[in-house]
């Protein structure tokens, strides 16, 4: 995978995590837990792509993290601490697609928070 193209990952992480912030303060609950798992995919996309050239072709958060553990200690402890939150967003990424599911507003800023650490740490030594 190119430069170019990894950008565009890091790009669309964090416009989907300005989309989820949005949905936030306009009560948008669901989409918010569902732009926030879009959010922390793609960043994690990113970090592989532009360290390896190469990420798995997968929704999957947790196997997302299971490839960047041995680059980045600091997002596996990220994922350790909080996988019940990144199971939720998974959740969240298929219920938004397949299923009519509702999220409450505390657990939509909290998987809010959870994604914007992560593409923090996913992009920011790359800014």
């Amino acid at each position: 995978m190119g430069r170019e193209e990894a950008e565009v990952l890091k790009e669309r992480a964090r416009l989907f995590l300005d989309a989820a912030k949005d949905d936030l303060r306009a009560g948008r609950f669901d989409l918010a837990a569902f732009h926030s798992e879009q959010a922390a995919q793609l960043a994690l996309r990113y970090l592989l792509a532009s360290t390896t050239g190469y990420y798995p072709h997968t929704h999957s958060l947790a196997t997302l993290f299971e490839q960047v553990k041995e680059l980045r200690s600091d997002l596996w402890k990220l994922y350790l601490d909080n996988r019940m939150a990144f199971e939720v967003m998974e959740d969240a990424y298929l219920g938004g697609r397949y299923l009519p599911r509702r999220y409450a507003k505390e657990v939509a800023e909290h998987l809010v928070k959870i994604a914007e650490k992560v593409v923090e740490l996913c992009t920011s030594s790359t800014m």
